[in-house]
């Protein structure tokens, strides 16, 4: 019998392929995982059996030994607890725009939204062509544990459908992204992103999306586009821009005064990735005519890089003094939204850069379960 084809033509993953794939995942996310805890004890123990030595060559009192080896060994007791929810979350984060995954189970017939291919909108007066491209860009991204509930809450109206997804130990990934468009459908522009790892109620596989909390961009084509083609609501911020440094890059709002909203991520890494997909989800209409919409995006990269827990550097503004993106009384205040997660102060579980990036955009498409 011929294997069962997805709209693409290519045959739909069965569940032995995704049993073989989670077990290929665990097992080298595991031998990552006994990688770094003997990395982190091994440079822990030299440090403190250093320490010790050079405290009895230079006459310390024992007690102070013993207390700076009791700081030491908690310390590395942290350090080693962290590495569990880190190989998790990065395993998500792969789950999450993993190639073989098949969005046949969620198309529809009916009010399936805009075709694949040849559709057209009208955005701003000009036509609008849809699937969109990205010809050119550069991305940056950092991955947080969040707590789960926290992550609920800031789902908002969006809670009778989406639940976070719990990654294990009531922590959610949260993704904080930056991109530089420099070639694309949509225009040239700096962009801001802060965004859950979701499913849906009602999906009995489980299937996991991207949920936007916040997009930030600097002109008001490309909200107007996400508005009309995803029912995306982005906010316009033209203060927002993007610095190069050799071996960083900033997106943020500039104040030489002080602190304001900006992230800034490590420019690193020389691998390469083909067609990534992942799927985001929104909606569009309003009261009973308001339905759930997935979208596919694939992406394409060079100059990448992966690590776990990277320098990133987040600074949050204050509220009301227009670098925080709220100042309006109307967007969602960015940076209080990031505070409530509780992530200013913390390096990211994990995070990557992307020198140079192209894309395509999928149309949205009506969400539905078929059995």
């Amino acid at each position: 019998m011929p294997p069962i084809l997805s709209s693409s033509g290519a045959p739909r993953p069965s569940r032995n392929d995704h049993l073989l794939r989670v077990g290929e995942m665990a097992l080298r996310f595991g031998a990552e995982a006994y990688g770094q805890w003997w990395t982190i004890a091994s440079r822990s123990w030299g440090y403190e059996v250093d320490r010790l030595v050079r405290g009895a060559m230079a006459s310390a009192p024992p007690e102070a030994l013993l207390r700076n080896m009791v700081s030491g060994y908690v310390n590395c007791l942290g350090e080693l607890a962290a590495i569990a929810p880190s190989i998790a979350e990065k395993a998500a984060m792969e789950l999450t725009r993993r190639s073989d995954a098949s969005p046949q189970p969620y198309l529809s017939d009916v009010d399936a939204g805009p075709e694949p291919n040849g559709e057209i909108f009208e955005v701003d007066g000009k036509p609008f062509a849809m699937p969109a491209r990205v010809l050119d860009a550069s991305q940056g991204w950092a991955m947080f544990f969040v707590d789960t509930e926290a992550a609920n809450r800031s789902l908002g109206a969006a809670r009778h459908i989406l639940s976070a997804f719990d990654a294990g130990g009531g922590r959610t990934p949260l993704m904080i992204v930056g991109v530089d468009y420099r070639n694309s459908d949509f225009g040239v522009y700096p962009e801001f992103v802060v965004a859950l790892t979701v499913t849906v109620k009602d999906d009995p596989a489980r299937q996991l999306f991207t949920h936007y909390l916040a997009i930030v961009v600097t002109q008001e084509f490309t909200k107007e586009a996400a508005r009309i083609v995803w029912g995306l609501e982005k906010i316009v911020s033209p203060k927002l821009a993007v610095g190069y440094a050799a071996d960083n890059v900033l997106f943020g709002v500039p104040n030489a005064k002080g602190k304001a909203l900006s992230i800034r991520f490590p420019r690193f890494g020389d691998a390469r990735s083909s067609d990534l997909p992942t799927f985001s989800i929104s909606q569009r209409g309003a009261g009973p005519e308001r339905r759930t919409y997935w979208a596919m995006t694939t992406k394409s990269g060079s100059g990448e890089g992966t690590q776990i827990g990277g320098s990133v550097i987040l600074e949050l503004g204050t509220s009301g003094d227009g670098l925080c993106l709220c100042a309006d009384g109307k967007s969602v205040c960015v940076c209080e939204m990031l505070r409530s997660f509780d992530i200013a102060d913390r390096l990211p579980a994990a995070n990557g850069w992307t020198e140079r990036q192209t894309a395509i955009y999928g149309p949205a498409r009506l969400l539905d379960f078929r059995r």
